[in-house]
């Protein structure tokens, strides 16, 4: 889980504002740092940064460097993973100029490096026979003075979609980073497919094309709400994981408080079909980042503490229905049942939008270890009392399918299913 935006743009162009503008809609994908690469015919311009995108880059840098094409990346630190690796996207020997290689993803072959990918991309022949073989969850964005070429993993695990900019052409790990510079959503890639960009235009091949299997975990939690995967809106998703939640698991209460951020709009959807009234219950710190993706539990659970303040005035004597997108290890959720308590709640029911998380992920979410996962070792009552809730449900898994667009997914984390033969992985 991480994101990243290429740009193939027409002679007139200058993409690194467009690059720089893109990384905080994808923001939400990684925070522990980020690379901006611009090619200029054969000169390569890089800037990159360990902390967030406002931390990293200057504007009139940014508005310094000229070049019509280039790709950015905000990185996400998987837990077993070399700190030391340069933040992509990486620079690399071309022919007769240097190319730039973006990833998103995570390969299955133990010995496959950035150097291995850089060079079969470099060396188009055959190309297609080469990422058949290519196993994994990934997209990939690889650049050099004359095209870029976007790829799809053949399972579509990983999202890419592509965008125009007046004569210039887009792809991004999500919509919102294509829409935040204002450009046009054309399409998703399909799974398999590569497609290359030049001065002339688009050209596709599809290889060794398998049934989609997209993470589901992106409608759940990862992906912006404002964007679309497969065509799917995100919003809409997470709204209607509340209605059904309402039907599945109904409790009395007096109001419904959505839990900052990712819960907020499967809150809106339970009160729309429980009828019970949603109001603001706790309040956010916009400047502490998303506690999941932080690499560390003692890091995560000081950022729970100082992130978010309850409203008791609209707390205190209610019976309060907290709703949540998922419990993963369940820091979060045990922290905020006891902020809401200590307002002045006088029960708290937790309902969650999504099943319980029972498996760790080692193809698309760095989910922990099984034996940190709550879902993994407890039943649901015990969950219940050990995040110190007066009731806890979770969606179904057959519903949350049916709200997201269908049985197109890959549902490991809840059901113990890959689409591929996994052991482990490789993160590039």
């Amino acid at each position: 889980m991480s994101g990243h935006i290429g740009i193939f743009g027409d002679e007139d162009i200058n993409v690194a504002p467009l690059l720089h503008w893109s990384l905080y809609a994808l923001q939400h994908r990684g925070e522990v740092g980020s690379g901006l690469v611009v090619i200029d015919d054969c000169e390569i311009s890089q800037l990159r940064g360990q902390g967030l995108v406002s931390d990293i880059y200057e504007e009139e840098v940014i508005n310094s460097i000229k070049g019509n094409k280039g790709a950015a990346h905000v990185k996400y630190a998987f837990q077993d993973e070399d700190t030391n690796k340069a933040y992509l996207p990486e620079v690399f020997p071309c022919k007769d100029c240097e190319a730039l290689l973006s990833i998103d993803g995570n390969f299955l072959e133990k010995a496959l490096s950035r150097q291995h990918i850089a060079d079969f991309l470099c060396d188009e022949e055959d190309l297609a026979e080469k990422i058949k073989n290519l196993k994994g969850a990934y997209s990939i964005i690889h650049i050099n003075k004359d095209r870029m070429i976007a790829i799809r993993d053949p399972w579509g695990i990983k999202s890419l979609v592509i965008g125009k900019y007046d004569q210039s052409y887009v792809v991004a790990s999500e919509t919102a980073a294509i829409d935040s510079i204002g450009a046009e959503y054309v399409r998703d890639l399909l799974p398999g497919e590569i497609v290359t960009f030049t001065k002339d235009g688009m050209t596709s091949q599809c290889v060794d094309q398998r049934n989609e299997q997209g993470c589901i975990f992106e409608f759940v939690y990862i992906a912006r709400q404002d964007s679309f995967m497969g065509g799917k809106s995100v919003y809409e998703a997470r709204y209607n994981m509340g209605r059904r939640l309402a039907e599945e698991a109904p409790v009395n209460g007096d109001l419904i408080v959505g839990a900052p951020d990712s819960g907020i709009i499967a809150a809106l959807g339970y009160s729309h079909e429980s009828r019970i009234p949603y109001k603001e219950g706790i309040l956010k710190n916009r400047y502490v980042g998303r506690s999941f993706i932080l690499p560390d539990q003692r890091m995560r659970e000081k950022a729970v503490k100082i992130k978010m303040n309850p409203l008791r005035k609209n707390l205190e004597g209610k019976r309060v229905i907290l709703v949540d997108d998922s419990i993963v290890r369940g820091t979060t959720i045990k922290s905020t049942v006891q902020m809401l308590r200590d307002a002045g709640a006088i029960e708290v029911h937790v309902r969650i939008a999504c099943p319980p998380v029972k498996h760790s992920c080692d193809l698309c979410v760095d989910t922990p270890d099984e034996k940190y996962l709550i879902g993994a070792n407890l039943t649901v009552e015990e969950t219940c009392k050990e995040i110190g809730a007066d009731s806890l449900a979770y969606l179904s898994l057959d519903s949350l399918i049916y709200v997201c667009g269908g049985n197109k997914f890959c549902k490991h984390c809840f059901d113990g299913k890959y689409p591929i033969e996994v052991e482990n992985g490789n993160h590039l």
